[in-house]
C-alpha cells in the first residue's frame, strides 16, 4: 500500500521522503472519513465557524486581459518611411498606457543630507537680510530698537556634470538622470550644468552640451565650483592618457571628483583602481592641484560616499577617500569587464550562466532569474529589480549587464532608452528560466507577472514610461509581436482605476459585509482563494485585508482566514461607496507610513494624547507582519503631557517586537509631565517633523503641519532639551 501511495503522489508531481508519507498514513488515521455523498441521514453540527462563505463576485477579467508589453519607438515620420505590411491574424493588440516607472535612485532623501556642506553660506557680499536675535539682543542692552544686519544664506558653489557618453552608460541612463534631476532641484547649488563626456577611437576626448552636440571648452575657474565626472570606467578611454590629461586641465581650474554609478565592491570590473588616500583641501572647492594630495577622489552614489567628498570640498575637516594620481599612469594593464562587442563563437548558453553563478552574488543570481521571465529594457528591469529583489541595488543589475549573460548592444547618441531592449545571448533565457529558479517556465513568469503587478499598484512617482496594454478581439492600436514578452498584469476591480487595486478589493469585500451576506463571526476565504478568485497577488490580497482590519471590520489571526468582527459600520459606510480612514490618510498617518519605509525607524514625540499616534502605528503593524516593510530596529521616545496615561502604548510595542524577528530592536521609552505641552510635537527618523498648537490648558491640537527643513535641526534640540528636562520625573 505504501509503494501505491508513493506513486500516486509522485504521478501528481509531488516530491515526499519517507517522514512525510508517516505524517499522511497517521493523519489518515486520525481524522474522520467524511460522510458519504447523497446519504442524506448525516446533519452536521452547527457552529458559527462551520456557515459556508457567501460566493463572491464573478471573475473581472480572464487571464489574458490586462497584460502589459513594452512599446516600440515612434516612428520620426510615417508618412515619408515605408511601412512593412502586417500579416493578417498576427494576433495581439495593445491600447498605449503609461506606466509608473520605479525609482532607479537609492535613498535619494539620504543623498540631500549627505550634500549639506555643499549648501547655502552665509558669505561677505551676499545680499542683507535681517538678523532678528541680534536686533532682540541689541535692543534689550542699549534700550533701543535697531536692526541688525548679516549676510543671507545663499548658494556658493557652481555644480557641472559631465556624463559618459560611452555606450555601456545606458544601463545606467535613469540612474544618472534622477541624480541629475535630483543635484538641480535640491537648491543647494548656484548653478547646475550638464555637459556630455565622448571618446573616439583615435583617443580624442571632447565634451559638450548635448550628447550629439558640437565640442566645446569646459568653462572652469571663474567662480567657486565643483566638476563631477559621473561615468563606470567602463570605456577603453580610461585606460588612456588622453582623458587623464584632460582631467588634469580641469583640476588644475576647478575641484573635480569622479562619480563611479558602480557600487565600490564592483569597481574592479571597470578601467581604473583607485587607492584610498587621505586628502584635504586649503579653501572650500579649491582645485584639486592644490589639494595636499593631487589626486582625483573617486566615489559611488551611495550617501556616506558622497558626505565624505562633501565635508572634504567644503573644507570642513579631510577624510580618507579612493583617488587616483593626477601625476601617474591609471591603466590597470587589464581591459575593463564592458558589455561584450562581438558575441561569442561557441554560444554555450550553460557554460555562460555557470561562469556568471560563479562570480554573482546571491542577489544578483535571482535577479537574473527573474529578469529571464520579462523583456530587457530599462524601465522594466528596475521594476522586476525593485518588485522581486527588494534587498538589491543597482550593483546587482550591473552584475547581471556586465556577467556576460547579454549580447552585444550598440548606442548610436540618438537611441531612447526608455524603447531599448537589451536581449539575452541565444539559450541564456531558457537556461535561466528553467535551470535556476523553477521547473515550469510559467510559473516563474505568472510569479514576476504578479509581484511586478502589486507593486506598480503601491507606486506612486510622477515619472512614467511608454507600454501597451493587450485588449482582447481587435479593439486595440498597436500591434503586440507574437514572440513579445508582457512584463506585468494589470488587475483592477475598479474600472476606472482610480484607485489602488487593494483598496478596490477592500471595498467589494466590505459591500459584502454590508449587505449582510458576511456576519459577526464567518470567515472569509483563505488568501489564496481570495487572490485566484481576484486574479491579483497574494500580496495585493493582505493589503486589502488590512485595510479591512484598520476599518475595523475583520479580524486576522496567523494560521486562519480573516474573521468578520462587526457590520454595523460597513453597513453605514457602504453608501458613501467610499470611507476616510483618517489615521491612514492623515498627515500623521501618512508620516508614520513614510517612516516605517526606513531601515532603522525612530519616531520622538511631544504630545497630550497618545491615540493619534497609536491608531497610525496598529496602521502599520500588518505592513510589518506581512513583510511589506522590513525594519531593522524601532526606537520610539513619547513625552505625554497634560495627564495623559500612555496605557496603550504598551500594547502596540508588544506586538510590534513579536512581528519583527529577534535581531530587530524594539524600544519604546515613555515620560510623563503634568503640564500642558505648548505645542504637539512629531519627529521621524531625524528628517520629518510634524507640529501643532495647542490653544488652551487642556484644549485639543490644532491641524499638524510638516516643518520647513531649514528649522529641523532647531525642532530637534527643542525635543531633546524637554526629554532631558523630563528624565526624572
Amino acid at each position: 500500500m505504501t509503494d501505491r501511495l508513493r506513486q500516486i503522489i509522485a504521478d501528481a508531481g509531488a516530491e515526499v521522503g519517507p517522514e512525510e508519507i508517516a505524517d499522511i498514513l497517521w493523519l489518515a488515521r486520525v481524522i474522520p472519513s467524511a460522510p458519504a455523498v447523497g446519504t442524506g441521514t448525516a446533519r452536521p453540527e452547527h457552529t458559527p465557524e462551520s456557515r459556508p462563505a457567501p460566493p463572491l463576485p464573478p471573475r473581472r477579467t480572464p487571464p489574458t486581459d490586462g497584460l502589459l508589453f513594452t512599446a516600440a519607438p515612434p516612428r520620426p515620420d510615417p508618412a515619408s518611411v515605408p511601412q512593412p505590411r502586417q500579416p493578417l491574424g498576427t494576433g495581439r493588440r495593445g491600447t498605449p498606457v503609461r506606466v509608473t516607472r520605479a525609482r532607479a535612485l537609492d535613498e535619494p532623501l539620504a543623498i540631500l543630507r549627505a550634500l549639506r556642506p555643499l549648501g547655502p553660506r552665509r558669505l561677505p557680499g551676499n545680499r542683507p537680510e535681517l538678523d532678528e536675535e541680534a536686533t532682540a539682543e541689541n535692543g534689550l542692552d542699549h534700550q533701543m530698537l535697531t536692526p541688525a544686519m548679516r549676510p543671507a544664506r545663499e548658494p556658493w558653489l557652481d555644480l557641472t556634470l559631465v556624463v559618459d557618453t560611452h555606450r555601456s552608460m545606458l544601463l545606467w541612463h535613469d540612474l544618472v538622470a534622477e541624480l541629475c534631476a535630483l543635484l538641480a532641484r535640491i537648491g543647494l547649488f548656484r548653478t547646475v550644468r550638464m555637459w556630455f563626456l565622448r571618446t573616439s577611437a583615435d583617443a580624442n576626448v571632447t565634451v559638450s552640451r548635448s550628447p550629439g552636440g558640437p565640442p566645446e571648452n569646459l568653462a572652469t575657474g571663474h567662480r567657486r565650483g565643483l566638476v563631477l565626472l559621473v561615468s563606470d570606467t567602463v570605456s577603453e578611454a580610461w585606460q588612456l592618457p588622453a582623458l587623464r590629461a584632460a582631467v588634469g586641465e580641469w583640476c588644475r581650474h576647478s575641484a573635480v571628483a569622479l562619480l563611479n554609478v558602480l557600487p565600490e565592491r564592483l569597481w574592479e570590473r571597470g578601467g581604473v583602481q583607485p587607492v584610498p588616500r587621505l586628502v584635504r583641501t586649503p579653501l572650500p572647492a579649491a582645485p584639486n592641484s592644490t589639494w595636499n594630495r593631487a589626486v582625483l577622489p573617486v566615489v559611488d552614489a551611495s550617501p556616506a560616499a558622497l558626505a565624505a567628498l562633501a565635508t572634504v570640498v567644503s573644507g570642513s575637516g579631510n577624510h580618507h577617500l579612493p583617488a587616483l594620481p593626477l601625476d601617474a599612469d591609471w591603466s590597470t594593464g587589464e581591459p575593463p569587464a564592458g558589455p561584450r562587442t562581438t558575441a561569442d563563437d561557441d554560444g554555450d548558453a550553460l557554460r555562460a550562466v555557470r561562469r556568471f553563478e560563479e562570480t554573482a552574488s546571491p542577489a544578483a543570481r535571482e535577479l537574473a532569474g527573474y529578469l529571464a521571465a520579462v523583456p530587457l529594457t530599462l524601465p522594466v528591469m528596475n521594476l522586476v529589480r525593485r518588485a522581486m529583489v527588494q534587498r538589491s541595488d543597482h550593483g546587482h543589475l550591473a552584475e547581471v549587464a556586465l556577467g556576460g549573460l547579454l549580447e552585444p548592444w550598440d548606442a548610436d547618441g540618438r537611441t531612447d532608452p526608455a524603447y531599448l531592449e537589451f536581449a539575452f545571448r541565444p539559450g541564456v533565457r531558457d537556461a535561466l528560466l528553467g535551470g535556476q529558479l523553477r521547473r515550469e517556465v510559467t510559473a516563474v513568469r505568472e510569479l514576476v507577472h504578479r509581484e511586478v503587478a502589486t507593486y506598480l499598484d503601491e507606486l506612486r512617482s510622477t515619472r512614467d514610461f511608454p507600454a501597451l496594454r493587450h485588449s482582447p478581439g481587435e479593439d486595440g492600436t498597436h500591434d503586440i509581436a507574437l514572440t513579445a514578452l508582457p512584463f506585468a498584469r494589470t488587475a483592477s476591480v475598479d474600472p476606472d482605476g482610480s484607485q489602488p487595486t487593494y483598496r478596490s478589493i477592500a471595498a467589494v469585500l466590505r459591500d459584502a459585509i454590508a449587505s449582510g451576506d458576511l456576519v459577526a463571526g464567518d470567515r472569509l476565504p483563505t488568501q489564496a482563494q481570495l487572490a485566484e478568485h481576484f486574479d491579483v497577488s497574494i500580496s495585493t490580497i493582505r493589503r486589502a485585508l488590512g485595510e479591512l482590519e484598520v476599518w475595523g471590520l475583520v479580524d486576522r489571526r496567523r494560521g486562519a482566514s480573516a474573521k468578520v468582527v462587526a457590520v454595523g459600520a460597513a453597513r453605514e459606510t457602504a453608501t458613501a461607496r467610499s470611507i476616510q480612514v483618517h489615521r491612514n490618510e492623515s498627515p500623521l498617518g501618512m508620516a508614520v507610513g513614510t517612516a516605517f519605509e526606513a531601515t532603522h525607524i525612530t519616531i520622538d514625540a511631544v504630545i497630550a494624547d497618545e491615540t493619534p499616534l497609536v491608531s497610525a502605528l496598529r496602521a502599520q503593524l500588518g505592513r510589518v507582519t506581512e513583510r511589506v516593510v522590513r525594519p531593522g530596529s524601532v526606537r520610539v521616545r513619547l513625552l505625554l503631557m497634560g495627564g495623559g496615561t500612555g496605557n496603550r502604548i504598551d500594547d502596540v510595542r508588544q506586538r510590534l517586537a513579536a512581528a519583527l524577528p529577534p535581531d530587530a530592536p524594539v524600544s519604546f521609552t515613555v515620560r510623563r509631565a503634568a503640564a500642558q505641552p505648548p505645542l504637539e510635537l512629531y519627529l521621524f527618523n531625524d528628517r520629518t517633523a510634524l507640529t501643532s498648537y495647542v490653544h488652551f490648558p487642556g484644549g485639543s491640537a490644532s491641524e499638524l503641519f510638516p516643518q520647513p527643513e531649514d528649522r529641523l535641526q532647531e525642532t530637534q534640540s527643542w525635543f531633546e532639551s524637554w526629554w532631558t528636562l523630563y528624565e526624572d520625573r
